[in-house]
This record gives C-alpha cells, sequence and structure tokens, in this order.
C-alpha cells in the first residue's frame, strides 16, 4: 500500500530536522527544500501541518526556520504521516456485498493495520541510524 507522496515529502523534511536535532540548528523550509528536492510551495503547507500537529516549531527573522518540538527517538513515522494525511475513516462494507467482497476487504484492513503498527513503532531516530548505516557500506570492484 502506497503512501501519498505528501507524507514522504513531510517524513524527508522531519529527517533533514532530526538530523540537525542535536546542533540545535534552525533550517529555513528553502534549505530543505533545496536539500530534499521538494517544491517549496508544498513543503511549506506540509511544515505549517507539521507545527499545527506540534512536532516542529519555528522561529521568524532572518534567521528563522525549523527545528523538532521534541527529540528523534520520541518522533514516530505514524505521528508524522496523521499530521499531513489525517485517516479517512473507513467506508462500510456494502451488506449486500458479496462473500468474496467481504473477504477482500478483510485482507485490505489487515494489511492497513499491519502498514500502521510498523509506522507507530519506527522513529525518526532508527531512520537516520539507518541512513547512516547505508551511507557506511561501501562496494569494491
Amino acid at each position: 500500500m502506497q503512501l501519498p507522496m505528501k507524507a514522504h515529502y513531510a517524513t524527508l523534511a522531519m529527517l533533514v530536522l532530526a538530523d540537525r536535532h542535536v546542533s540545535r540548528e534552525v533550517l529555513p523550509a528553502r534549505q530543505i527544500a533545496e536539500e530534499q528536492s521538494i517544491p517549496l510551495q508544498f513543503l511549506t503547507q506540509i511544515l505549517q501541518q507539521l507545527r499545527s500537529a506540534g512536532l516542529v516549531s519555528s522561529t521568524r527573522g532572518a534567521n528563522g526556520g525549523f527545528f523538532l518540538q521534541r527529540s528523534p527517538e520520541r518522533i514516530t513515522l505514524s505521528e508524522v504521516i496523521d499530521a499531513v494525511c489525517p485517516a479517512n475513516p473507513q467506508s462500510p462494507v456494502d451488506s449486500t456485498a458479496s462473500m468474496m467482497s467481504d473477504v477482500v476487504h478483510e485482507v485490505w484492513q489487515e494489511l492497513q493495520a499491519q502498514q500502521r503498527a510498523t509506522l507507530a513503532r519506527l522513529t525518526l531516530a532508527e531512520l537516520l541510524a539507518r541512513c547512516r548505516d547505508a551511507s557506511r557500506v561501501m562496494f569494491y570492484i
């Protein structure tokens, strides 16, 4: 099951901020957009949603920008996704639907539950660790 591009961009932006969390660096939206090739207008909307959800804070002015509200170890991917892609209520299954339709619907619900569990388990810190591990891998020919 694929998440919207908005969720992808939000996660990338949060990872950039998480990477700078220890240094307390405040990043302007423009810098994040350039580093991650995210359209600036779209990123601005995403950052506002993340701020409304209490995941990031911002400062104004020449040295203004965005920073994480909490440590990367305390922010899960499900929080990030929920902030920018609010869950749609489950559409009720048609009571006249066939048994096959019911079974297929149950499978989609199981997949969605597994996806939610994975997102709730993973933190920004864990994703950063994966990025660092991947950057250490070198291939020799």
